[in-house]
């Protein structure tokens, strides 16, 4: 209700992660400098009330706005707003991997060409029932499936948290047909007790992305007749940029698919050059589903869009069939010894390991080097050794590509959306080598 008035009103919305400090959120706050804050106030009822003391805009509950809302006639209100392709919808803040948040523009253009996109793509029907389980503040929550569904007739359902069983159970008991998910919620659900006996009704797919999936998990689900519609998107377009199609997903296992029908790409190198296939390159997308811009801040949006083209900071390869694989990060990818290494890679090795539940590498810096490779792992398999891990590796990669060090941990820090945080690993790496902690080689 509140999404489709604001539409119609021309109101632009600004989702807020609820789970950031009142500090972290003034920072959002006095960028955007809204009209009105709208909260759940027994959820955040300390928040609210620091904020109260920070800001001169009014904040009130969800409860108290709506019932607001109903003592308003609609036949005395007639807006006289027109709905404009160009007008922002939408706020959407990054997660500040590279410093504070930024405020994405996601306009009523974005919308709709995305809509169209996932629609076509997904072969999204009235008949089609999800649950939306991701948040709300992330354009996942919006963009990837609840929007197109609704632009399509579809049902959606809510879910307030990720729980893996009550999950499960609402998927096996409901006739959802496509379900929406993050890999680490895969995992969980796999690794659930409730999972060796779940038998879903109608489930036909499900829709993922976000990180490295590994082939075990795509395994695990095709065992349940269940299979994965890979794909790629980001806050600044679409999100829906390429897909691979789920009867793919076995034949191009780690692929996200090709782009899809609304818009163009190109992998280019740093002379921005377009690279052969098989050449590693940042991947740049052009199209009505690309935002304008970053809200206040003209300076990083001419950095990220030249000529038209968004610059992803992603790095892809394309193989001879035209399906795309992510290599990582380019702020992500380090120099040891003069060559090029993409953690992904590597990871995606790690996850070929029977044992292996998450993994993620990162670089760090070595005088001898200039940079050497740490990953962490978390085992499902306590027996497994660092030095079977080692092995493997050696085994399957360059010697160059092989990790210096391997850190087992109980669990790897998570964004809100469920995706490894690299950042709080290497500020946890270098906590420990400050600490002067032991290491197995």
């Amino acid at each position: 209700m509140l999404f489709i008035a604001a539409q119609r009103l021309g109101i632009i919305l600004v989702p807020l992660n609820y789970r950031y400090t009142s500090t972290e959120m003034l920072h959002c706050l006095k960028d955007v400098s809204p009209s009105l804050i709208i909260a759940e106030d027994v959820k955040f009822e300390t928040q609210i009330l620091d904020l109260k003391e920070r800001v001169n805009t009014q904040i009130i509950s969800f409860g108290s706005f709506f019932e607001k809302a109903q003592t308003i006639s609609l036949e005395d209100f007639e807006p006289d707003f027109k709905i404009e392709k160009e007008q922002p919808i939408f706020i959407f803040f990054t997660s500040g991997s590279t410093g504070k948040p930024k405020g994405v523009i996601y306009t009523n253009q974005m919308m709709l060409w995305n809509n169209l996109n996932t629609a076509i793509q997904l072969e999204i029907t009235s008949a089609d029932h999800t649950l939306n389980a991701l948040p709300p503040y992330h354009t996942s929550g919006w963009n990837v499936l609840l929007l197109p569904m609704l632009h399509r007739g579809a049902r959606v359902d809510f879910i307030s948290k990720f729980k893996p069983e009550k999950v499960l159970s609402y998927l096996q008991e409901q006739p959802i047909s496509l379900f929406l998910a993050v890999p680490t919620m895969l995992r969980m659900m796999v690794n659930s007790k409730a999972f060796t006996a779940f038998k879903p009704k109608k489930l036909n797919y499900f829709i993922v992305g976000g990180e490295n999936l590994s082939t075990q998990l795509i395994d695990a689900w095709a065992k349940k007749e269940i299979l994965i519609s890979q794909g790629y998107g980001l806050t600044e377009a679409g999100p829906s940029i390429t897909s691979l199609h789920r009867h793919e997903a076995l034949w191009k296992k780690g692929s996200i698919g090709k782009p899809n029908f609304y818009v163009d790409v190109k992998i280019v190198n740093d002379e921005n050059e377009k690279v052969s296939n098989n050449e590693a390159g940042e991947l740049c997308i052009r199209g009505q589903i690309v935002t304008p811009g970053y809200w206040n801040n003209t300076s990083y949006t001419l950095l990220k869009i030249k000529d038209e083209w968004l610059h992803t900071g992603d790095v892809v390869t394309k193989d001879d069939d035209g399906f795309l694989y992510i290599l990582g990060r380019k702020n992500q990818i380090y120099i040891s010894g003069g060559e090029n290494i993409h953690p992904s890679e590597i990871e995606k090795t790690l996850y070929q390991i029977d044992g292996i539940m998450e993994a993620a590498v990162v670089g760090v810096e070595d005088e001898k080097w200039g940079e050497t490779g740490v990953a962490f792992v978390v085992l499902q398999n306590q027996k497994l050794q660092k030095k079977e891990i080692r092995a493997y590796l050696k085994n399957n990669l360059a010697s160059y590509k092989v990790p210096q060090q391997i850190i087992v941990m109980e669990k790897l820090p998570k964004s809100g959306l469920g995706k490894i945080n690299k950042n709080e690993l290497k500020v946890a790496f270098k906590k420990m080598n400050n600490d002067k902690k032991n290491f197995s080689y």
